[in-house]
């Protein structure tokens, strides 16, 4: 296997790229003059205003996102007689303003940024992963021969943390671990932390000797197992999460249009054409089914058993 030049990257590092991707998509999706003059004269009410935030995009080649993009709004026009407003929101403050002001009628958003808007939005049909194979599940994952066999034996180690948008949740994750064991923050407990993008560069160092565990998704290390079946012989698994639904899209309230349910079937059979899988390759989703709000239990108990770890430790720094 390819272990890729180059090591895991500092957080904060590469900032410059991110910024550059963030402006490319914001061109491509942004003010909606993408669309071909055909979609606007289509003979449909009015066109479903939907917001995809920047946090369930991954790294993409633009070109081939804007294309992919282009090609499926072309079929909803053809085939169902819907208009899709796509809107790409740069930071979360701008899904959260434009929600409060009525101006969007359904978003594609993390559990994160659905908690501070969830009282706009309708719990009961939520299009997101379903099945054993869709939501996701982190695991911290250390060496067989490492001596390491639990959370605690890594305390001044070095860990390598998965960057993607399915990991919203893993800090918080890692954070209430953290704090079940009494030990302190992760910046305070681990000699370094870096993160990358890619599953190889977050797993290989491991298998390598190189870093001495690392925070990924169960889905990559599956992955990475099957392209080679001595990583799975050579690591284990140290601690994993629940299953978790992290990203999804969802309708404001007393959004009634008869376009909402032919969005919701244009989004389940992205599946069914090569601009549709690509589009779910692009922001991060699979496995789609219709749910409610049930499904993001275990998300949100994670993150706010976070926030009341924090508040605890916060407010005990604060006694004299």
């Amino acid at each position: 296997m390819d272990i890729e030049n180059g090591k895991p990257v500092p957080v904060g590092e590469a900032s410059g790229a991110t910024r550059s991707r963030r402006h490319a998509l914001a061109l491509m999706l942004g003010s909606g003059c993408c669309l071909p003059g055909a979609l606007a004269a289509a003979d449909t009410s009015a066109p479903v205003r939907l917001a995809i935030s920047e946090s369930v995009v991954g790294d993409v080649n633009v070109n081939d996102a804007r294309a992919a993009m282009l090609v499926w709004i072309k079929r909803l026009t053809d085939d169902l007689n819907v208009v899709i407003d796509p809107r790409l929101f740069s930071t979360t403050q701008e899904i959260v303003e434009r929600t409060r002001r009525g101006q969007l009628d359904a978003v594609a958003v993390n559990v994160i940024e659905y908690r501070q808007i969830a009282d706009l939005l309708d719990p009961n049909q939520i299009v997101a992963s379903r099945g054993a194979a869709g939501p996701q599940q982190y695991l911290i994952l250390a060496k067989q021969s490492s001596g390491i066999g639990q959370l605690g034996d890594l305390k001044g180690r070095r860990l390598c943390m998965l960057k993607t948008p399915m990991m919203c949740v893993a800090p918080a994750w890692l954070y209430t671990l953290l704090e079940e064991g009494h030990y302190p923050p992760a910046e305070q407990f681990f000699a370094a932390v870096v993160t990358d993008a890619k599953f190889s560069r977050v797993v290989l160092p491991v298998f390598f000797g190189q870093a001495d565990a690392c925070l990924t998704t169960k889905r990559g290390f599956d992955t990475m197992c099957e392209l080679n079946p001595q990583v799975a012989r050579d690591l284990k698994v140290i601690a994993s999460s629940p299953l978790l639904v992290v990203n999804f899209y969802i309708f404001r309230k007393n959004y009634q249009s008869p376009n909402r349910e032919k969005l919701i079937k244009a989004i389940m059979n992205l599946p069914g054409t090569v601009a549709g899988r690509q589009l779910m390759t692009l922001f991060q989703f699979d496995d789609l089914g219709v749910r409610d709000a049930s499904c993001l239990a275990s998300s949100l108990s994670i993150l706010d058993a976070a926030d009341r770890a924090r508040g605890k430790r916060g407010a005990g720094s604060g006694k004299q």
